[in-house]
């Protein structure tokens, strides 16, 4: 799981995830990837169990799959995000 969220753009999505659930065009828009960017680091953070789908008529949605990964990103919170930052 490290591995994968040793990517910079990777850990943004999971960050903005550990938020809330969000449309694959909301993240387009808070990340600033091209689509194509985008949909291959969601295939990989969903290939490996991290984020997981939900389908409303066209509109796909991702939210956090992993208890795991919700905990790594408490924890670097608290290492490297001081309140006024965060």
């Amino acid at each position: 799981m490290l591995k994968v969220l040793s990517n910079e753009r990777r850990l943004l999505i999971v960050c903005i995830l550990h938020m809330g659930e969000k449309s694959v065009g909301a993240l387009e828009e808070m990340i600033g990837l091209s689509q194509s960017a985008l949909s291959q680091h969601l295939a990989r953070l969903r290939r490996d169990g991290i984020v997981k789908t939900r389908r409303d008529a066209q509109t796909i949605y991702y939210s956090l799959n992993s208890g795991e990964a919700e905990k790594i990103l408490a924890c670097l919170h608290d290492i490297y995000c001081d309140e006024d930052a965060c």
